[in-house]
């Protein structure tokens, strides 16, 4: 009996977590393998889902590992959903009977006929009727299942304003978009509970899942984290519906954002190695990776979050594309920049001013050097931030005082609520007694208060 997709899906999650949780250990397959004593390509096949291994594989796969039984507790209940399968298959398998009653009372017997054929001695044409009336009820079903309400543009008439709000968002306010973002998800869920093919339901889950994602984006910009961890997990469900693993990544990967906004770091880790699972190839796999390791970072693990970042350059040389992150594209994107970045925020969390400095320094550039359409003002700015904050932490304020220029010329109603809390982190760096007696230090310290006041009054005060 073949096994249903969802116990092939949870095998190959199995396989996915045995795989981070080696790699974690720092194993190769081939090591990993002699450590269990297994084959090198059992390990890989089983990491695939594509070999199904006895419990003790698992119990040697946790002892090796210390995931105090991680691995087999999930092997378990794979193994209980596939006898539950295989106990209501059996329910619904009755043996051929050796006799059957025909319509009018009558007992038929099997008559022997040529290998493949079957006949019924005894029966009468009311047995024609059942067999006519059956093919036209799957006729009819059939014709009822073809019948959709959506027009043979709309989908791609929202694909397309997807599209749209997804690749301005990289360079236009929030708030604005936040409302077109609404109007348009609102539309796709209408067409949602329409009568609609099964591609043209599963583009549109797509479709409603990544306007999630955006609003939670755009959330987090404007200092709401509450609605944006719910949108996030709006956008988890909706991916969760169609199976699709670079969105419910990237509403993990959101989540983890809104966590280390609330200063909840090993949420934001757990979030982050969640969405690893789903993810775990191309742009949405550097996107978790360089997530987590802000969250390690900022809770103190500096070993393990350039680890994490390694992971993350390492998972930007994969091909992998797919048709959120590079399809969609747009703020889905992850660029080399933004990479970038994320390693100077790491590395600057990890009170590492020389290297934060050199990384943000090249995030600038990249974005600079690069396409208009791909060119996010807002992490532009935020690394403009970064490298004015490892500036001031090696004592160099007048390059500082320079780098934040560029930050202060923002147009207030661009301004976003994470760089307002870089920038007190920069003015905290201030009051250091090298700067107190300093004329520049304390006109930075004005400049930047008068900017965070501006910004204020343009982030939404109540509820979204």
């Amino acid at each position: 009996m073949r096994e249903s997709d969802a116990v092939e899906s949870a095998r190959r999650t199995l396989g996915l977590k045995l795989s981070i949780c080696r790699r974690a250990g720092g194993y190769s397959q081939a090591d990993f393998a002699s450590l269990i004593e297994y084959s090198r390509s059992t390990v890989a096949n089983v990491e695939t889902g594509r070999q199904h291994v006895p419990r003790t594989f698992w119990v040697a796969a946790d002892a090796a590992l210390r995931t105090g039984g991680a691995l087999t507790e999930l092997n378990d209940e794979i193994e209980a959903a596939v006898r539950r399968e295989r106990h209501n298959a059996a329910r619904w398998v009755t043996p051929f009977p050796l006799s059957l009653v025909a319509s009018n009372g009558s007992v038929g017997s099997l008559v022997h006929m040529p290998e493949g054929s079957l006949a019924v001695a005894g029966h009468d044409d009311k047995w024609l009727d059942v067999i006519s009336l059956a093919a036209t009820e799957a006729r009819e079903h059939a014709e009822k299942t073809a019948i959709t309400d959506i027009g043979p543009a709309a989908v791609e008439q929202f694909t397309a304003d997807v599209v749209r709000l997804a690749r301005a968002y990289v360079s236009a306010p929030a708030f604005p978009l936040f409302a077109a973002m609404r109007r348009l998800l609102a539309q796709i869920q209408a067409a949602i509970g329409l009568r609609t093919y099964p591609a043209q339901a599963r583009d549109l889950n797509l479709l409603a899942g990544a306007l999630c994602g955006l609003m939670a984006n755009a959330s987090l910009d404007l200092g709401r984290h509450d609605a944006a961890d719910d949108l996030a997990r709006a956008a988890w469900t909706y991916g969760r519906t169609i199976d699709h693993g670079p969105l419910i990544g990237w509403a993990r990967g959101t989540q983890a954002l809104a966590a280390i906004s609330d200063d909840r770091y090993l949420d934001a880790t757990r979030h982050a190695e969640d969405g690893l699972l789903h993810a775990p190839a191309g742009t949405g796999a550097v996107r978790l990776h360089a997530i987590r390791a802000r969250a390690l970072s900022a809770h103190g693990d500096r070993i393990e979050a350039q680890a994490a970042i390694a992971a993350a350059e390492r998972a930007r040389d994969d091909a992998h594309q797919d048709e959120l992150h590079d399809g969609i594209a747009g703020e889905f994107a992850f660029s080399n920049a933004k990479l970038c970045y994320y390693e100077a925020l790491t590395l600057v969390e990890g009170n590492d001013p020389t290297r934060a400095e050199d990384a943000a320094g090249g995030a600038i550039t990249l974005y600079q050097n690069g396409p208009a359409m791909a060119r996010s003002y807002g992490c532009e700015i935020l690394a403009r931030a970064q490298l004015a904050r490892a500036q001031l932490m090696n004592r160099k304020l007048e390059d500082a005082a320079e780098t934040l220029r560029g930050v202060l010329a923002l147009d207030p109603q661009m301004q976003i609520h994470s760089l307002a809390h870089q920038l007190e982190t920069c003015r905290q760096l201030l009051v250091v007694p090298e700067y107190r007696s300093s004329v520049i230090a304390r006109q930075l310290d004005r400049h930047l208060a008068a900017f965070s006041r501006a910004g204020a009054g343009q982030l939404i005060p109540g509820g979204l």
